[in-house]
């Protein structure tokens, strides 16, 4: 049954029990009801009913809060059959304001993948930008409330059949995710499968870290399970089991790539800071479900609601190596992070670390809101004036749709493959949600890691 249906029967429920109700005992008594006792049992008593019943739906929902993320707070259990992160439990009690304070490490950058709409790899979706491909269309088989078609954002070839047949033989059997849920899952599992890949053939007998990014709306059990299937992946791709480690952030952290990079920083200083460390990050809308309840709770975009969200789907990764294994690898130079910060602001401050050196390349996780796209286009006149929009500039959500975490895991994803590509300074930029914006900046060393500035 549809939710808005669901939610319009309770409503009516309410409100016909309250005044079958009221007519009862005014009949029983035969009392006659004055203005005051019709205002209370026909308004004020079903009203307060509805409104206790949502907040309690909503305390107790609250114990359902994904247990996302590192160092300095509450760790959510790791995957079952693997090892947690060595010195985790020392490391993860550290207070996250020590985290924030953390000197920046200029992490190597040795492999990076990503499955979106518009690419199943760094350079397909860079190649779609640059040809002017990267667009959303309608989609067919999403519509919503007045039955008209979506713009949307679905992946092609999504493969389900590995992971249900992973599903099946679990045991317990664990309750079935929701659609959405197992193509993020099928999505993110192809991305760390083949970073699994890229870290075997470096080789060593370090210890590769698994930190991943997973929506917060999705329930603990639900990203315990895709945890494990993450995990799963990358034993999977021959990676050894005894040298897996699962990391997670900390309850209180958001599940970004800012919280994640915060973390690992803070993570070097220990002497049993892992060699690798993988990020996935996945997440998914397309289900006519999902959409519905996008646009039941005005979130879904349209002519009415041009702020609204595009539904989407993808996966992103980055494999990182510690700034003392990292050899001849791109870096991850430098970060600034500054809560309600202009795009500018950030861009400008970062680029001063590396000498003012201009980005020949700049990915942000920008959507088709005026106000982060208007953010967005003052920062690249100021840090790159001479920079083609046309060809060196990628919107992932404009272009891919919402997809949250995914989206600004991505930008650093095609910044690193333009990096690389063009031999020279790319940029990273996130200003979709105000109080995670960060620019990160990507290159060859030297770095200016005596220089760089602090995560705070």
């Amino acid at each position: 049954m549809q939710n808005w249906m669901k939610r319009s029967l309770l409503v009516v429920g309410v409100f016909g029990l309250c005044w079958i109700g009221a007519i009862w005992y005014w009949r029983s008594t035969t009392r006659i009801p004055n203005t005051s006792d019709l205002a209370l049992a026909m308004l004020v008593m079903p009203l307060t009913l509805i409104m206790g019943f949502w907040l309690a739906k909503k305390t107790f929902a609250g114990g359902d809060a994904p247990a996302t993320a590192g160092a300095g707070g509450a760790q959510a259990p790791a995957a079952p059959g693997v090892p947690d992160a060595p010195g985790s439990a020392g490391a993860q009690a550290a207070a996250p304001a020590a985290e924030a304070a953390a000197a920046w490490a200029p992490f190597g950058v040795a492999a990076t993948a990503l499955r979106m709409a518009h690419g199943d790899s760094p350079a397909e979706l860079a190649a779609a930008f640059a040809e002017g491909q990267a667009r959303l269309d309608l989609d067919p088989e999403l519509t919503d409330l007045q039955g008209f078609p979506v713009m949307a954002g679905r992946v092609a070839d999504v493969e389900l059949e590995a992971l249900e047949e992973w599903l099946s033989a679990q045991q317990p059997a664990p309750r079935a995710p929701a659609a959405e849920q197992l193509r993020a899952m099928a999505l993110g599992g192809d991305v760390a499968a083949g970073l699994a890949e890229q870290a075997s053939s470096l080789g060593g007998d370090g210890v590769l870290q698994l930190l991943p990014l997973l929506p917060a709306e999705w329930p603990v059990p639900t990203q315990e399970l895709a945890t494990r299937w993450l995990a799963h992946r990358i034993i999977d791709a021959g990676w050894p089991k005894e040298r897996l480690a699962v990391r997670q952030l900390p309850a209180s952290a958001p599940a970004t790539p800012l919280a994640a990079l915060r973390a690992l920083s803070a993570q070097t200083a220990s002497a049993a800071a892992p060699a690798h460390s993988i990020l996935v990050a996945c997440d998914s809308s397309i289900d006519a479900e999902a959409v519905e309840n996008l646009a039941v709770n005005g979130k879904l975009f349209g002519q009415r609601n041009p702020n609204g969200r595009m539904p989407a789907e993808g996966a992103a990764g980055i494999l990182l190596q510690s700034p003392k294994e990292a050899s001849d690898e791109l870096r991850l130079l430098a970060l600034h992070a500054k809560e309600d910060a202009s795009s500018r602001e950030l861009a400008e401050e970062i680029l001063a670390q590396a000498n003012g050196a201009k980005p020949v390349y700049i990915a942000a996780d920008t959507d088709h809101r005026a106000a982060v796209m208007a953010d967005l286009m003052q920062c690249v006149e100021a840090a790159a004036p001479d920079l083609d929009a046309n060809t060196a500039l990628a919107c992932i959500g404009a272009a891919c749709g919402h997809t949250g975490a995914v989206g600004s895991l991505a930008a650093i994803v095609l910044a690193h493959e333009q990096a690389l590509e063009n031999e020279g300074f790319a940029l990273a930029l996130s200003n979709n949600i105000p109080t995670q914006r960060y620019a990160l900046l990507l290159g060859q060393l030297p770095a200016p890691a005596s220089k760089a500035p602090s995560l705070s």
